[in-house]
């Protein structure tokens, strides 16, 4: 189980309160003026070995609250960079979700035209396939009318040039 920096810190100063409380009850001071002094890391070999407890709890109180701000502060940029995090992602999330929907939407679109296309170039080609057999059609029926043309003309040139001799 995880625990925030701050409820190990009230843990730690939890159990120095107890060492110390029984300590003021015996009367021992904590310090010389009767006032709560910084621990010092140096133990001498004069100090009772209560005091050196109490000495060794005090530090290790200072160090814990010393890591316990660091703890804090290190959670507190952690989380303020996992909620910015977070909210950039989700933005970027949606986004895409929205553009994913946008282009199915194209795509769907796309297809029902690509569709719609195909059987109008399906019926174009059809169209243009009839269009070049009417077209060869015609123009058979074309050159056989002038090849019929050409042999009526040609007898009516004989024929005009006969009328113009027998006049």
């Amino acid at each position: 189980m995880a625990r925030h920096p701050a409820s190990i810190a009230a843990l730690i100063l939890g159990f120095a309160t107890l060492i110390c409380l029984p300590q003021a009850a015996l009367g021992i001071s904590l310090s010389s003026s009767g006032s709560r002094r910084k621990p010092s890391s140096a133990i001498t070999s004069e100090m009772s070995p209560i005091r050196k407890v109490v000495t060794l709890i005090e530090e290790m109180k200072t160090t814990a609250e010393k890591d316990a701000a660091q703890d804090k502060t290190m959670y507190d940029k952690y989380m303020c960079w996992c909620e910015t995090n977070q909210k950039v992602k989700g933005a970027a999330i949606d986004a895409a979700e929205k553009a994913i929907e946008e282009l199915s939407a194209f795509i769907e679109e796309a297809a029902a035209k690509e569709g719609q296309l195909k059987t109008e170039i399906a019926g174009l080609e059809n169209d243009i396939a009839e269009d070049k057999d009417a077209l060869a059609s015609a123009t058979s029926v074309r050159e056989k009318e002038y090849d019929d043309f050409l042999a009526t003309e040609a007898d009516m040139k004989e024929t005009r040039g006969l009328l113009k001799e027998a006049i």
